[in-house]
């Protein structure tokens, strides 16, 4: 059986200790911990997750962008994302995600040098990883958010140049709504690098409040034998896309939609006609 995570950033809070009793309060397993890890001291995280009995699923600095423009290279890339693989290995997490590497490939001339110079960000954070027993994940963001990788399929290139399986991918149905021609076919065709799918509707709502057929997805993620963790990516409507709650009742809304959304995944146990 899958566990049960959600992604940190959309709890709006930033006390490690009072992130974890919520986590821990929604009645989740851990935790994907989002934004910059100098913000955090790995020795406090790691006692915040023991403290609760959390896992820390992984590390995403999902919105990492190069200090400035003249300095995103492949050099400076691998230095910053070396750090949070460091920083993954203290906190105990299984995997760093490599998201947000494509925004440092601004100043290549032409698609080409762009995943020319992904491929070999990737393939060295991939053997620094090895090294330091942790794994490397690229999740399909859509192209709103980012400049490389929407889809499974080129998500499955980029691993297969790569090398190693040490490297897997995360899917997340708000961005294969928009992204994929066919996201069951996606989930499919992920089978064997799939190392977390995230649930968002359409809409970056819970569960039923946008278009996402989660009968389906759920289905095919049965159908596959998927059993990694399930990770929690809503945001209230009127603060999506990316704002976090700032009121008691915002956080109490948020917190009824994310354990609702987890009441029907668990429900979906009826085989879906696909």
């Amino acid at each position: 059986m899958s566990k049960l995570g959600v992604c940190s950033w959309i709890l709006g809070i930033s006390d490690i200790n009072a992130l974890m009793e919520k986590v821990k309060m929604l009645g989740l397993d851990g935790v994907q911990l989002n934004g910059d890890w100098s913000d955090y001291n790995a020795k406090e995280v790691i006692e915040a997750a023991d403290l609760f009995d959390l896992e820390i699923f992984a590390i995403d600095p999902f919105d990492s962008v190069p200090p400035a423009q003249g300095q995103a290279n492949a050099e400076t890339a691998i230095a910053f994302y070396k750090n949070i693989i460091d920083f993954a290995v203290q906190v105990k997490a299984s995997w760093v995600n490599l998201q947000g590497l494509a925004k440092w490939t601004v100043n290549c001339k032409d698609p080409k040098e762009s995943w020319e110079m992904l491929v070999h960000c990737c393939k060295t954070l991939d053997a620094y990883a090895q090294l330091k027993k942790v794994k490397i994940a690229y999740e399909c963001v859509n192209r709103y958010e980012s400049p490389m990788i929407h889809t499974a399929q080129k998500a499955m290139e980029l691993i297969k140049a790569v090398g190693h399986r040490n490297f897997g991918l995360i899917l997340n149905s708000f961005h294969m709504h928009i992204e994929e021609p066919d996201p069951l076919e996606a989930l499919r065709k992920s089978e064997k690098l799939l190392f977390s799918y995230q649930i968002s509707d359409s809409n970056r709502s819970g569960i039923g409040r946008g278009q996402v057929d989660f009968v389906k997805h759920h289905g095919v993620l049965e159908e596959i034998g998927f059993d990694g963790p399930i990770i929690i990516e809503v945001v209230l409507p009127e603060l999506v896309p990316g704002n976090t709650p700032k009121t008691a009742l915002e956080r109490e809304r948020l917190d009824e939609e994310i354990r609702r959304s987890i009441r029907v995944w668990e429900n979906l146990k009826e085989k879906p006609h696909i």
